[in-house]
């Protein structure tokens, strides 16, 4: 998809997933750590993603364990700051998700001069931390009030359940016609659950020509296959220390991951 080869060079880019820690404020807050020991993990994190060859990157406040649909001030100074330290000197193209505030995100995605935000922005799902109501309208006219350029990768599945019956393919038409999506960003039951190939594909029918990006679930096993179905991918953690999401990322399996990734992109491009 044009969309996506222009913001990262290439097609069927592949972004790594950089989890901070529990932020301050959040149950699981690491006090004797601070601020410092959050920057120095995410530093490290960003490092070996792209010195293994991702194309991108996207931060994401995993570890704020359970998650809130109206995050606190804090949370929004926190990781505009981090991530605002971590990219200071980077090129590559980065991104940002807000687990689970679509308005945060944006206010930081505009802060650090995103290239992307990863948002729920049309229909309704429930999920662990309740119902998940966004309204496009208001986010994209917010996106737009504060003249922001980034792009919006709209979630239309992951971690949730979409109320009403409605199906992905009309859920991803909703996303992009409705929601004004760049892009549709699916997800599994979970943080690193493979998404059903149904699901990626029905996406496809109804994304209106919009890339479809996985947006969990890629391993070293199922690289070929998920490239094949999405547009692009964002992953983390099968490259995690003992494949734990809330584990640091091994450099190691990064570069391996990388190493059969682009083997197969080039096969398949």
């Amino acid at each position: 998809m044009d969309g996506l080869k222009e913001m990262f060079g290439v097609e069927k880019p592949i972004l790594g997933m950089v989890h901070f820690q529990p932020l301050p404020g959040s149950p699981l807050y690491d006090r004797k750590g601070g601020m410092k020991k959050i920057l120095e993990t995410a530093k490290r994190d960003c490092e070996a993603l792209i010195n293994a060859g991702f194309d991108g990157v996207s931060f994401s406040n995993e570890g704020d364990r359970p998650y809130l649909s109206d995050v606190s001030k804090t949370t929004v100074a926190a990781m505009s700051y981090l991530i605002g330290e971590v990219t200071r000197d980077i090129k590559t193209p980065f991104g940002l998700s807000v687990l689970a505030d679509p308005e945060a995100a944006i206010a930081i995605g505009k802060s650090v001069n995103a290239d992307f935000v990863r948002i729920f922005l049309s229909w309704v799902f429930v999920g662990d931390w309740g119902m998940v109501n966004p309204d496009a309208g208001k986010l994209q006219r917010i996106k737009s009030s504060i003249d922001a350029n980034f792009k919006v990768f709209a979630n239309i599945s992951g971690h949730t359940e979409p109320l009403g019956g409605r199906s992905i393919e009309d859920i991803a038409r909703g996303a992009v016609k409705f929601g004004l999506a760049d892009a549709v960003c699916l997800a599994g039951t979970t943080a690193g659950s493979e998404i059903a190939e149904e699901d990626l594909k029905n996406a496809r029918k109804g994304s209106v020509g919009k890339p479809v990006i996985v947006g969990t679930g890629t391993t070293m096993n199922n690289i070929e296959k998920m490239l094949e179905l999405g547009d692009g991918v964002i992953m983390g953690t099968s490259i995690k220390i003992d494949k734990n999401t809330f584990n640091p990322v091994d450099a190691e399996k990064a570069k391996e991951f990388m190493q059969k990734a682009k083997k197969v992109r080039e096969k398949i491009l």
